[in-house]
């Protein structure tokens, strides 16, 4: 067992190098086989959004306004934190908001239901999901409901709450519900990854889905606010430049306040740490850390959405005793899963991610407010 385990882990591994890659391969090859499947992949994703745009295929339409936050390719763009932002704009705004996520992985994703109400949050990661319940916990104001129909999570909100506007989370590609605003995410490091579809490549879909998007936010830029990776947009849309900056949102041991005004990562400068995450792409979290100053002695990298067992808490925990480490440090994603499950030897850290905007913010609030506004009239 544990040796099929093992190859089926290797499997994944090299179809995920192979995604990621673009270099020349055999005719028979892995390479190869993905490369058909992506065209047969292609065909498919083309064929069901022409069927909705015919109509053939219905779009549900919400009695509100609805803003999507979603993006082109598999992995980590920063949907969460932009959710939370866009969230707190409209809020900001003056409209009363929902936040709306499917709830990946938990146990309230097909039948869906309410994770916080806007003053207390209802659920635990493991009925909400990872992303609803941290949501939930930063969203002052807010309600966050989750579910894999959208639409009738859509119906659950609007009969509860009787919200002008819900955010959808990672809904680009949830064409069963009809939307007023689709703004897309791009790493700009690498915006298409490698130009192919799954499972040859990253891309949810073609580049020309990019018609459907409103706007386009550039995630993780650099300091200049322009994007470092290549990729010319097929299409032309408003563009707004943003960056990840990592935080402290939360501490142990300590009184476990949640600091919505939260520390600065220079905080742990200079400072032995042992890390962990679960994560699309654990190695940009590690990255954050040495850029921010830390002595990264030891760094845990689990899967996406991982949930943690006593034995691999105790396998970190140790570490940190044999290394000395100063922290042990890990996301707020993660750490909301694990509050509390064991002692640890040194301070426990959360890192969370805010959305910096480059540029003037009041061009984005105006962008959101106007198309917000068209929607009603």
């Amino acid at each position: 067992m544990n040796r099929l385990k093992d190859d089926l882990e290797r499997l994944r591994c090299r179809i995920e190098s192979a995604a990621k890659g673009n270099l020349p391969a055999p005719f028979f090859s892995l390479e190869t086989a993905l490369s058909v499947l992506s065209i047969l992949y292609g065909g498919v994703m083309g064929i069901r959004a022409l069927l909705y745009r015919k109509g053939v295929l219905p779009s549900e339409t919400l009695p509100c306004r609805v803003v999507s936050i979603g993006n082109l390719i598999a992995g980590g763009t920063g949907k969460t934190p932009m959710t939370i932002m866009v969230a707190q704009c409209i809020r900001d705004l003056g409209f009363r908001v929902v936040v709306i996520s499917r709830g990946y992985r938990g146990r309230m994703e097909d039948a869906g239901g309410i994770v916080s109400d806007a003053e207390t949050v209802l659920q635990g990661p493991e009925n909400a999901g990872d992303e609803p319940f941290l949501m939930a916990g930063l969203l002052k104001g807010i309600p966050v409901v989750v579910g894999r129909r959208r639409f009738d999570s859509g119906m659950m909100a609007v009969k509860r709450f009787q919200p002008d506007v819900i955010v959808l989370d990672d809904a680009f590609q949830h064409l069963r519900l009809k939307r007023d605003l689709n703004l897309v995410l791009l790493d700009s490091r690498s915006p298409f990854a490698n130009g192919r579809l799954l499972p040859r490549g990253l891309l949810r879909e073609p580049l020309s889905a990019l018609k459907r998007a409103h706007a386009i936010v550039y995630t993780r830029c650099q300091d200049d606010g322009l994007p470092s990776g290549r990729g010319a947009l097929p299409v032309s849309r408003p563009v707004f430049y943003t960056d990840h900056i990592p935080v402290i949102r939360r501490a142990e041991p300590g009184d476990g306040a949640l600091f919505r005004e939260p520390m600065d990562l220079s905080a742990l400068k200079g400072r032995k740490t042992v890390a962990f995450s679960g994560l699309a792409d654990n190695r940009q979290f590690f990255h954050s850390l040495k850029q921010a100053g830390c002595e990264l002695v030891h760094a845990f990298s689990f899967p996406d959405h991982h949930r943690y067992g006593s034995g691999d808490l105790k396998r970190i925990a140790e570490t940190a005793r044999k290394t000395d480490a100063d922290v042990v440090a890990t996301t707020y994603k993660d750490f909301v899963k694990i509050e509390g499950e064991t002692r640890w030897p040194v301070a426990l850290v959360a890192i969370d991610v805010e959305i910096r905007l480059f540029g003037d913010r009041t061009h984005f609030l105006n962008f959101i407010s106007e198309g917000l506004s068209e929607a009603d009239g």
